[in-house]
């Protein structure tokens, strides 16, 4: 009896450890986008196929305004392999982004911390990330996690992220 308790609260935490966990976030203009994580799947709504760079920023961090124009070329240079959404998160509301990315002249998709639920409380806790920005997670056409960094990337780099990941 004892053998079979152990089996099966062994079974229940593996297969709770394997569910998919569904998501939402909803960008600055509005948008919602669902969210579908399971294991090393990151698969969000509207952007099958494409190459997603999820951002985290915070509107006062020097070395995120520095990634601005890099990210804003590789968003138009691959706009149809690429989608970048930028996670604010240093506790601004979104009046304060949209007027950042005005500023900026960004043309990705933005979001506030506040509105994007447990999708950056996951990624905390899948990625080990800390806080640090800026923190790119890269995934690729199929909804593969292949890499989550902390710090600035070079552009060419990215961008042979993009090629690589799209195929």
């Amino acid at each position: 009896m004892k053998k079979i308790l152990i089996t099966l609260i062994a079974t229940l935490l593996i297969t709770s450890n394997l569910s998919a966990k569904d998501m939402e976030m909803t960008d600055t203009n509005g948008t919602t986008y669902k969210v579908q994580a399971q294991g090393n799947e990151f698969k969000i709504e509207g952007m099958e196929g494409k190459v997603v760079f999820i951002e985290f920023f915070g509107l006062q961090c020097p070395a995120c305004r520095k990634a601005v124009p890099h990210l804003v070329n590789l968003q138009d240079k691959y706009r149809d392999k690429l989608q970048i959404m930028a996670i604010e998160v240093q506790k601004n509301d979104i009046d304060p982004i949209k007027a950042y990315r005005e500023e900026h002249g960004i043309n990705y998709i933005t979001l506030s911390n506040y509105d994007v639920g447990s999708v950056a409380r996951y990624v905390m806790e899948k990625s080990g990330w800390q806080g640090a920005i800026p923190f790119i997670v890269a995934i690729d056409s199929k909804g593969q996690v292949q890499f989550a960094q902390a710090g600035l990337m070079p552009e060419e780099l990215l961008g042979k992220y993009v090629e690589e990941f799209s195929k």
